[in-house]
């Protein structure tokens, strides 16, 4: 899950993230950014980037002195799941594709500078590099193939077992 955040929110906020799995309890922004050491405006925007991708949600109250707002903030772990799982989705959707193209396609690649390029690109430069002008070489796609089925299958299993396992935990 860290992973993730890592990548859709960047390293800081996936800090963040962390701190808030570890403190298991709700916490106002001020709070974290005491304990933490950093301006609150800081917190608020690894908060609200979080937040808009699943991993953490607020219950807003009014302070009774100074009728300000005081956002209470907590890892949302009901969620978080379907955000893997949604994700996780995604990525076998784009796999699938590749797989399709893998398949279906002639490629070509540049033994220089490591690029490949569909039949209708080689064909279009002559079987030559567009970039360095050496000859292009036939692109042999199994292992590449055998590659996208193996993640293909190990997604869809893991997919289909964290969906009966949700299913299981909402009866």
């Amino acid at each position: 899950m860290l992973e993730l955040a890592k990548e859709l929110v960047g390293e800081d906020a996936a800090d963040l993230l962390k701190y808030l799995l570890k403190k298991r309890s709700e916490i106002t922004d001020e709070e974290l950014a005491k304990e933490l050491n950093v301006k609150p405006n800081e917190v608020r925007k690894k908060l609200y980037l979080l937040s808009e991708q699943g991993f953490v949600t607020s219950r807003k109250t009014k302070d009774k002195d100074s009728s300000l707002f005081i956002y209470y903030w907590r890892v949302n772990l009901d969620q978080i799941n379907d955000v893997l799982l949604n994700r996780k989705r995604m990525i076998l959707d784009k796999l699938k594709i590749r797989y399709e193209q893998e398949k279906d396609s002639l490629f070509y690649f540049c033994p220089q500078d490591n690029i490949k390029y569909n039949m209708d690109e080689a064909l279009e430069n002559e079987f030559k590099c567009p970039k360095c002008g050496s000859p292009l070489q036939y692109y042999e796609s199994e292992k590449a193939r055998q590659f996208l089925e193996q993640k293909i299958k190990q997604l869809e299993e893991e997919i289909e077992k964290e969906t009966k396992r949700g299913k299981n935990n909402n009866n």
